[in-house]
C-alpha cells in the first residue's frame, strides 16, 4: 500500500514537471509561427521580404505592418529572417 503511495505521489511530480517546463508550452507557438512563416515565405527563399511580410494589406494595416517590418529587421538587410520574425 505504502509503495502504491509513493509511486502515485512520484508520478504526479513528474507529471506536474513535464506540464510546468518551458518546452511545454513553447512548441505549439513556433510550430504555429514556422506555418505561418512559411506561407508568408512565397518565394521559398527562408526568409521575408517587406512585400512578402506586408502581403495583401492595404491602407493604415499595411503602413502599420511596413513599421513593425523595419523594427524586427534588426540588421537593416531588408529581409527577415525566421528568429527575426517569431520576436513579433
Amino acid at each position: 500500500m505504502k509503495l502504491s503511495l509513493f509511486c502515485l505521489l512520484t508520478l504526479a511530480i513528474l507529471a506536474i514537471g513535464l506540464a510546468s517546463s518551458p518546452q511545454a508550452h513553447a512548441a505549439p507557438t513556433t510550430q504555429f509561427e514556422e506555418k505561418r512563416f512559411a506561407k508568408l515565405d512565397t518565394n521559398g527563399d527562408k526568409k521575408l521580404s517587406e512585400e512578402e511580410f506586408v502581403g495583401e494589406k492595404a491602407g493604415k494595416s499595411a503602413t502599420k505592418a511596413k513599421k513593425e517590418f523595419v523594427t524586427l529587421d534588426k540588421n537593416g538587410n531588408k529581409s527577415l529572417t525566421f528568429n527575426e520574425f517569431q520576436r513579433r
